[in-house]
């Protein structure tokens, strides 16, 4: 133990007390120990500190206790009326004694917190001081600024008042310029009519000047709505009427009736309901070039597909398109058709702004459960920033989609009602939406060969299961011209593409997903390997495979060999022609030139 004196205080150090959880870590270092020795030395403290507290709260309960008994006391005394002077004189003693101990606490509490507290007052009081002294000055300056202000304010309206008073002075009281006096006030009273229009008329104060013009305005309103009849009663005098009387005018038909509703309601009842085609595409029910297919009846308003269908067939639309004769298509640019075959298929429909996608599909009546789609018409508003996808689908196969940005076409989603125009002709599929012809999906497939009907379907999903949201209202085919007729098609999206096959390109699909160049040289050496003996005598053949695809393409000798292997490889890959691009059936009109010009033949260019 160590003991240290001071002249305050004494403090008394012992050794520490070790908790048994940190027994294990016995000995300890001189900084845990003196961390230890600290926080005992708190508990200390803290319970000297907390035996102070109760003495004083001791203390004061019995100065309380003490107090409310000579009140007590005091209240006996006057109650029984006692006037013995020695119990009063030791009562006032006790009282006197109680309030001199607590004046003489109270004073040396106040002396001890004067004594710190003189420092911090003077610093303060010296802050306010100060902050009051820059107060007085923003408020001695903004007064300064009001003032002047006001004393602008002041000269302008003087000024202006000499400048009326010089205009009054040149033009004279009888051409000051006043607005136009229209009707003064009348009062009515047994049917007859006095006016005080002298008075008004020879007044020309600006008070006077006010009160017309407020009787002026009253008047306008009350002159627009007197009937015509009652101005012929009143006495035709210059003192009831300063100038020509305003009426409202009828609005009167041609055939001298009255129109039943207001021009407001004619301009808002020529609009186009949302269920129905715009009365320019003379689409209706009555329409002598074609039928609306959908809706068949009154109960029919709207089709929405199914929220969870099981699969595209699970809650589908399908419609049939009667009296397609493809032997009497229109040309493009022509609308000469005397057959007027059906040709034009309207579709009212609203896709709600959270929708994802949505797809229509036409094909054969032979289309096998839809494994063969002649168009295929489907907009994914959250793919690549949003696409038009236009496809087509040959036994299960979907061909080189065509795409185009939503960002260039009409608005789809979120619009409240929207007109979707599909047009067969000689070419292909021409898609105008809202009007707006927004590409073309030439012929890929053989359309059928008899006058026949051909098959609309609204899938409920896609070929995945994600649901398809819009909603149909509408559904017209019939015949119409062209509407790309006399027109530029040059920047239409899917004009003049070579969708030809490729004679010795095969389009080898279905395979499993490939991420890494490893992988991309192991599935172009098994390819090699599979087609080997379609490569001609040296067994050559070009394979072509992308990263992070399940496709490939293989290129063999002759277009002999890629018909066999057609036959041979469709019970080992899913194997079709390739299609030619634009850019190779060029390299190969090209190649075929210079062939010609030298005297031979080529069949084909090298394909990348």
């Amino acid at each position: 133990m160590t003991s240290t004196n001071n002249p305050n205080t004494t403090t008394t150090t012992t050794a520490p007390t070790i908790p048994e959880a940190l027994q294990h870590l016995t000995p300890l270092t001189k900084n845990e120990l003196l961390l230890l020795s600290t926080y005992d030395r708190i508990k200390q403290y803290e319970k000297i500190s907390a035996k102070l507290k109760a003495t004083e709260a001791k203390r004061r309960l019995e100065e309380a206790d003490e107090r409310y008994r000579a009140k007590v006391r005091e209240r006996e005394r006057l109650e029984n009326g006692d006037d013995d002077g020695d119990v009063e004189e030791g009562t006032k003693k006790n009282e006197l004694m109680v309030e001199d101990s607590a004046t003489q606490r109270r004073q040396q509490y106040d002396d001890n917190s004067s004594d710190e507290d003189n420092s911090e007052d003077e610093a303060v009081k010296h802050q306010r001081r100060q902050k009051q002294q820059q107060r007085q000055l923003e408020i001695t300056q903004l007064r300064e600024e009001i003032e002047a202000k006001s004393q602008q304010e002041a000269e302008r309206d003087a000024a202006r008042q000499r400048e009326e008073e010089m205009r009054r002075e040149l033009l004279g009281p009888e051409e000051t310029p006043k607005k136009k006096k229209k009707r003064p006030r009348e009062e009515v009273a047994g049917g007859d009519v006095t006016v005080e229009s002298e008075q008004l008329k020879n007044d020309g104060t600006n008070n006077n000047d006010f009160i017309q013009e407020q009787q002026d305005d009253q008047d306008d309103e009350d002159s627009s709505f007197m009937p015509s009849s009652s101005s012929s009663q009143q006495p035709s005098s210059s003192s009831i009427i300063s100038g020509p009387s305003l009426k409202k005018k009828r609005l009167i038909n041609d055939d001298n009736t009255q129109p039943s509703t207001s021009l407001i309601a004619n301009i808002s009842g020529g609009a186009t309901p949302i269920h129905d085609f715009s009365s320019k595409l003379k689409m209706s029910k009555t329409s002598l070039d074609g039928t609306v297919l959908f809706p068949t009846s009154i109960q029919e308003k709207t089709w929405r597909p199914p929220s969870n269908p099981a699969n595209f067939m699970d809650g589908c639309l399908e419609l049939d398109l009667p009296d397609f004769d493809p032997n009497n298509l229109q040309q493009p640019n022509n609308n000469n058709n005397n057959n007027n075959s059906n040709n034009t298929l309207a579709i009212k429909f609203h896709a709600p702004q959270e929708s994802a996608r949505f797809s229509i599909n036409i094909a054969t009546p032979h289309h096998n459960g839809y494994d063969s789609i002649l168009f295929h018409f489907n907009p994914r508003q959250f793919q690549r920033g949003g696409q038009l996808v236009i496809n087509n689908k040959k036994e299960s196969m979907w061909g080189n989609d065509l795409s185009v940005p939503l960002s260039t076409l009409p608005l789809v989603f979120g619009k409240t009602a929207c007109t979707l125009i599909v047009q067969i002709n000689d070419e292909g599929f021409d898609v105008f939406v809202e009007g707006v012809h927004c590409a073309r999906l030439e012929h890929r497939m053989d359309l059928p060969k008899l006058r026949g009907p051909l098959c609309l379907q609204f899938p409920a999903s896609d070929d995945y299961g994600n649901p398809e949201d819009w909603e149909v209202y509408r559904v017209w085919w019939g015949y119409k011209d062209s509407m790309t007729a006399g027109k530029d098609l040059s920047g239409v999206a899917g004009v003049n593409i070579y969708s030809s096959v490729h004679p010795k390109k095969l389009f080898v699909s279905g395979l499993p997903k490939i991420h890494s160049d490893p992988e991309m040289d192991l599935r172009r050496a098994e390819l090699e390997r599979a087609f080997r003996k379609y490569g001609g005598p040296n067994g050559a053949v070009l394979v072509s495979v992308q990263k992070d695809s399940t496709f490939a393409f293989v290129e063999v000798a002759s277009e002999q060999q890629a018909d066999l292997a057609l036959v041979e490889m469709a019970g080992r890959y899913r194997v079709n022609k390739a299609r030619r691009t634009k850019h190779e059936a060029l390299m190969e009109e090209r190649a075929a030139k210079e062939a010609a010009e030298k005297g031979g033949v080529k069949e084909s260019v090298d394909w990348d």
